[in-house]
This record gives C-alpha cells, structure tokens and sequence, in this order.
C-alpha cells in the first residue's frame, strides 16, 4: 500500500524555499541597489547645475530672450482688479498681474505654445496662470490656450497671474518661460523696469 502523500506546505524544502525568498525581498536586494541610488544622485546633482547657469541669464522688460529655438519678449505689465465684460467680469481673489508677452518661434516646425508655460515666480513662491482670465484680457485667437506658431512667426498675447496685492508691485517678480509642456528649456525674465 502506497503511503499519502503529504501536501506540499508540510514538506520542509518549501518552508527553506519561502524563508529564503522572504529575507531576499526584506533585504531589497543587498549591495546590488545602492550603487544604482547614487548614480541617480549624480546625474540629479548634474540636472540641477545646468538651470543654475540657465537662470543667470535674465532678461528685462522690452529685452527678447532666447530660449533653445524660442524668443520671449515681455512687452509690459499692468494690474486689474477684474477682467472680461460688465456682467460677466472675472474678479481676482487678490490683484490680477496682466503681462503682454511675444513668443517667436525660430525652430523649422510649428510649436504649440500655452499659458501654462510661463509661470511667475516672488517672494519664494510659484504662481501659475489663470486661463480663464487669459481669455478675457486676449482678443479672438489672442491667448495662448495651446496656440500653434509656424516656423519664423511670432505669436502675442496677455498673460494673467492672480497674485497678492503685495506680489503685483514687488520688484523681486520674475516671469519663468520655458519652451515645451515638460520644461527642458527655461528662461527668466525680470519684470520690474
């Protein structure tokens, strides 16, 4: 007569098998990982001294700035506490910060352009534009809501921060360009004059 056989989870080389696969994921590996972090941190490192010396070039107001294949030209600024028609106003929750930029595209294709590309930086912070003001303050085909600009043109519009009272007449505002969706290639621009 043949003897039973057991089930697997009683015979001893899967027990072996299961502590060895779970102190190999609770170790992560062992030496093999940490020379792949540090790799990384150098490449990292790298990746944040070149818009070190990207940012040292910062234009003025009535100055193009060329970034990559693109020219940005900050043509003036000026603040409104509401923008867009009486009735249907867009009203700030602080001051608007209205910008008149161009952007000049001197690549061989089309580039698509959008407010989201320009980001105003003071005092430390980050602000991003406001789109729904930017149609407002723009004519018909003015704002730059995902614009194509062929190859050699140039491309005008507003642009419209909603910033702080204190941050629309700071000296410190700088205007943050970059030329794609994943900015790669940044610029700035001082806009006191």
């Amino acid at each position: 007569m043949e003897k039973p056989k057991k089930p697997f989870y009683k015979r001893w080389w899967v027990w072996v098998l299961a502590v060895i696969i779970v102190g190999a994921i609770a170790s992560g590996g062992g030496e093999d990982s940490e020379p792949a972090s540090t790799e990384p941190k150098k490449e990292a490192e790298a990746k944040k001294e070149e818009p070190k010396k990207e940012e040292k070039t910062v234009a003025k107001i009535g100055q193009p700035l060329k970034v990559g294949d693109v020219t940005f030209t900050v043509y003036g600024t000026s603040t409104a506490k509401s923008v867009g028609p009486e009735g249907l106003a867009h009203n700030a929750q602080g001051t608007f910060l209205i910008i008149d930029v161009g952007v000049k595209n001197g690549a061989k294709e089309a580039l698509t352009i959008d407010s989201s590309f320009f980001k105003l930086k003071a005092n430390g912070a980050e602000y991003e534009a406001d789109v729904t003001a930017d149609t407002f303050v723009n004519d018909v085909g003015g704002s730059f809501f995902l614009k194509k600009i062929n190859p050699g043109n140039e491309g005008k519009g507003k642009i419209v921060f909603d910033v702080p009272a204190d941050v629309a007449t700071s000296k410190d505002v700088v205007l943050n360009v970059q030329t794609g969706f994943f900015g790669t290639e940044q610029g700035q621009i001082q806009l006191t004059k």
